[in-house]
């Protein structure tokens, strides 16, 4: 297994930097990768500089402490200087076009035994991997956002990782203080099909309910402290959009299925604004809210159920990252077994019948026993 010492990323905006500083606070030397030198500058001043100023403000690090992780941090235009890494993470804008090429020319560059991992959301890393030599040597990193705080990593495993990179990867994530969940090469792979359909069916209530009871109902449904309409806001509603369209056009004709995308997220997403969270007084009538939930549940009961089946990811590992990435108290198999599976198969059929998804096999002719977890 090949020892992780020096750490390259390409692209050292936000998700970037993020990851760049966890991984120099756990001892690593980073190289970051920029266009040309005044954006490899302007990066640095703007996201190590500035943002450890304001850990050493707050009291989270010393000034000691500061001018170590900084002093392991530095940047290139070049992708010459990123041959002394032993592993690349590519954390560029989400282009499929884009990752092909800059895999294609770090693999014309770096030895043969570097590894190179994806933080894509949404693309197959066998499909971002494909003008690389050894195939072997990839895998997927998918950090959440904000990566420094989200103890959540996804280590992707595609059709033609190796188990040295695929422990390496692991080994590395781990030592960055990340709880890790292995997962197979899959569109999304296994948090993102879950929470994008699930904001995708809440958001196709828009118009018969408000922003603020839909927001409130997903809150009462899963128990959560932030509604799923308040974490669209947050994360944007442009990267809700386009992940949903990527996420259909990657399942709605495989055997899992997948929603279309809502008509209310692409008004609002060309409306430039973000879900209006004060627009109105919420619906209590208690009908009328089991109706929003029991869709919401089901779409995450069945996508859950679907993961698994396909052995995407275990279900122990699922319920892990669900709780860890997006702060659920519960993860979807804790509320199916709570739930009791004759009321979760009636969830499921629910949006099955209503042409969401498919019917996974584990519901289709009886009733299951509950999951072990």
């Amino acid at each position: 297994m090949k020892e992780i010492k020096t750490v390259g990323i390409i692209g050292f905006g936000v998700m970037g930097a993020a990851i760049g500083i966890n991984a120099a606070s756990s001892g690593y030397n980073v190289i970051f990768k920029e266009l040309n030198k005044d954006l490899v500058q302007s990066m640095y001043d703007t996201w190590v500089i500035k943002a450890l100023n304001k850990r050493v403000a707050k009291n989270k690090i010393t000034q000691e402490d500061m001018d170590e992780i900084a002093g392991r941090i530095k940047g290139t235009p070049q992708y010459e200087d990123l041959k002394a890494c032993d592993l690349i993470i590519e954390a560029a804008v989400e282009n499929l076009e884009l990752k092909i090429k800059i895999f294609g020319e770090l693999s014309d560059i770096c030895p043969e035994d570097t590894i190179m991992v994806s933080n894509t959301s949404t693309f197959l890393i066998e499909k971002v991997m494909e003008k690389v030599s050894n195939p072997a040597r990839t895998a997927g990193l998918h950090y959440f956002f904000p990566a420094n705080v989200n103890r959540l990593v996804e280590v992707i495993r595609q059709k033609k990782t190796s188990d040295d990179t695929f422990n390496a990867v692991n080994e590395f994530a781990l030592k960055n203080r990340k709880t890790v969940i292995s997962v197979k090469d899959f569109p999304g792979f296994a948090i993102n099909p879950v929470f994008i359909s699930s904001y995708m069916v809440l958001n196709s209530f828009y118009g018969d309910y408000n922003v603020a009871s839909l927001d409130d109902i997903s809150k009462q449904a899963l128990g959560v402290r932030f509604g799923i309409m308040w974490v669209q806001n947050m994360s944007g509603l442009g990267t809700a959009f386009h992940a949903a369209n990527s996420m259909y056009d990657y399942l709605n004709q495989s055997d899992v299925g997948y929603p279309k995308v809502p008509e209310q997220l692409e008004t609002c997403f060309n409306s430039g604004s973000n879900w209006n969270l004060e627009d109105g007084s919420i619906v209590e009538d208690k009908n009328a809210r089991q109706k929003v939930m029991d869709a919401l549940l089901g779409t995450i009961f069945t996508i859950s159920t679907h993961l698994v089946q396909k052995e995407i990811v275990s279900a122990a590992d699922l319920e892990l990252g669900i709780k860890t990435a997006l702060a659920w108290p519960q993860g979807p198999f804790t509320m199916m077994n709570n739930m009791g599976m004759e009321k979760t198969k009636e969830m499921i059929a629910l949006v099955c019948n209503a042409g969401l998804f498919n019917m996974p096999e584990k519901f289709k002719n009886s009733t299951p026993d509950q999951w072990a977890l």
